[in-house]
C-alpha cells in the first residue's frame, strides 16, 4: 500500500467514525431529550462536514480545465465557509435554548445517554491516538489536524458525560454542559471560517513552511541567495513561487539544478501542486578568474594547489582580488570546488588529467587556462592583457556594425 492510499484510508475511516457518532448522538439526544447530547451531535457533525469536504474535494476539485487551469481546489474553502455559518447558527440556538428557554429541560434515561457518550469517548480517544501516530509516520499535516479535531470531540464528550452524571445524581446541569459544548462548536466554526477566508484571499504559507523551504533550497551548493519566496493555498494544496540567484552554469545544468530543488521541496512539503522557480545568474557582466596557487602564490595545477585566489575583473578593467580559499592538493577536490564558486576561467599549470574533473568543469561553464607564468601576479597580468584585447575587439566590432 502506498503512502497516499494509506492517507486516504485514514481519512475515510475518520469520515465513517464521525458519521457513526453523529447519527448515534443525534438519535439518543432525541430519545433522551438531552440538550447537551444534541449539542454534542452537532459538534460531531462539524467534524463530519470537515471530513466530507476534504474527502470529496480531493477527488473532484483537482480536476483542471482550460477555464480553471489551477484547478477547483477552492471549492473546499467555499463549502467550509458555508458549513461554518451553519455551525454558528446551531451554537446560537443551543445557547438560546439552554439559557433563555422557560421550559424545564427534562432528561429521560440519563444512564442510556451516559452509556452512549462513553462509547463515543472510547472510540474518539482510540482513533485520535492511532491517527496522530499514522500522521507523524506519513508526514501528513491533514491527518494530524483531523486527529486533533477528533481529540477535541473527545474532550467535549467528557463535558457532556459530567453533565449527564450530574443529571443522574439529581442535579439538572444538562443545560450548562450544552453551553460549554456550544463553545466548542463556536471554536470549530471560527477555525473553519477564518481558514476558508484566508485561503480565498490567497493567504501566504505559514512562517514554519517558508522557513523549511528556505532550508531545503539553501542545502543546494549552487544557490547563492533567495531573492523572494511567495506561496499561497487553495483547498488542501499549495502553490509556490521562488526567485533565486545561482552560480553561473550552462543552461542545461541550471535546469537540472532547479528541477532537483523543486523535487526536494515536493518531497518534504506535502500537498504542493506546483512550483515555479525563476533563477538569475549571480553575475551577468565582467569576468571572474580562479588562480590555483600554493602558499607563496606560485601557480600550481589541480593536483598540487593548496589555495584558490578568485579575481573579479570589470569591463572597465577594475580589479578586485578576493581572499584566498583553502583547498587540498587533490585533483578531484579542487575541480569540484572550482566548479561551484562561480568562475569563468581557472588558471592552472596544466589541464586536469581526470576526465570526470574535466567534464564537471565543462558542465559548470569553466574554461581551463594553461599558463607558463610562475607567479600569481604574472598570470593575472596575462589575463588582464587578454581581457583588454577582447574588450577592445568587441567594442570595435560593435562600432563597425552600428556604422554599417
Amino acid at each position: 500500500m502506498t503512502n497516499q492510499q494509506e492517507k486516504e484510508r485514514w481519512a475515510l475511516g475518520s469520515l465513517l467514525l464521525n458519521l457513526s457518532l453523529t447519527v448515534l448522538k443525534f438519535v439518543f439526544a432525541v430519545y433522551t431529550g438531552s440538550l447537551a447530547l444534541m449539542a454534542e451531535a452537532i459538534h460531531s457533525f462539524s467534524d463530519l462536514a470537515a471530513s466530507v469536504i476534504s474527502f470529496i474535494s480531493v477527488k473532484l476539485s483537482a480536476k483542471k480545465s482550460k477555464e480553471f487551469p489551477y484547478g477547483l481546489y477552492k471549492i473546499e474553502n467555499i463549502a467550509a465557509i458555508i458549513i461554518s455559518i451553519f455551525l454558528f447558527f446551531a451554537a446560537f440556538e443551543i445557547v438560546k435554548e439552554a439559557l433563555f428557554s422557560k421550559e424545564e429541560i427534562q432528561v429521560k434515561y440519563p444512564h442510556i445517554a451516559i452509556l452512549v457518550m462513553i462509547i463515543a469517548m472510547v472510540s474518539t480517544f482510540v482513533y485520535s491516538k492511532l491517527e496522530a501516530k499514522a500522521a507523524k509516520r506519513l508526514n501528513s499535516p491533514v491527518l494530524l489536524s483531523d486527529a486533533e479535531h477528533i481529540w477535541a470531540d473527545f474532550l467535549s464528550s467528557t463535558v457532556v458525560v459530567i453533565g449527564l452524571i450530574g443529571v443522574y445524581l439529581g442535579y439538572n446541569i444538562d443545560r450548562y454542559a450544552a453551553v460549554i459544548v456550544a463553545l466548542f462548536i463556536i471554536k470549530s466554526g471560527w477555525e473553519i471560517l477564518s481558514s476558508g477566508i484566508k485561503v480565498l484571499l490567497d493567504v501566504s504559507l505559514s512562517e514554519e513552511e517558508i522557513k523549511k523551504i528556505e532550508e531545503i533550497v539553501y542545502k543546494h551548493p549552487s544557490v547563492v541567495r533567495i531573492k523572494n519566496i511567495r506561496g499561497r493555498e487553495a483547498g488542501s494544496y499549495k502553490f509556490l513561487e521562488i526567485e533565486l540567484l545561482l552560480h553561473n552554469y550552462s543552461l542545461r545544468e541550471t535546469h537540472k539544478i532547479v528541477d532537483e530543488i523543486a523535487e526536494q521541496i515536493k518531497k518534504e512539503i506535502p500537498n504542493i501542486d506546483s512550483i515555479y522557480i525563476h533563477y538569475e545568474p549571480i553575475r551577468q557582466e565582467g569576468l571572474r578568474v580562479a588562480f590555483l596557487v600554493d602558499e607563496n602564490k606560485k601557480i600550481k595545477d589541480f593536483s598540487s594547489a593548496t589555495k584558490i585566489i578568485t579575481v573579479d575583473i570589470s569591463k572597465n578593467l577594475d580589479v578586485h582580488i578576493n581572499p584566498p580559499i583553502d583547498t587540498k592538493p587533490d585533483e578531484e577536490f579542487v575541480g569540484n570546488l572550482v566548479s561551484k564558486i562561480d568562475v569563468d576561467i581557472v588558471v592552472s599549470k596544466n589541464h586536469p588529467l581526470s576526465f570526470d574533473t574535466r567534464w564537471e568543469l565543462s558542465r559548470a561553464g569553466v574554461m581551463v587556462w594553461e599558463t607558463e607564468k610562475e607567479t600569481f601576479e604574472e598570470a593575472l597580468e596575462e589575463i588582464l592583457q587578454s581581457w583588454k584585447s577582447f574588450i577592445t575587439k568587441s567594442q570595435a566590432s560593435s562600432k563597425q556594425k552600428s556604422q554599417s
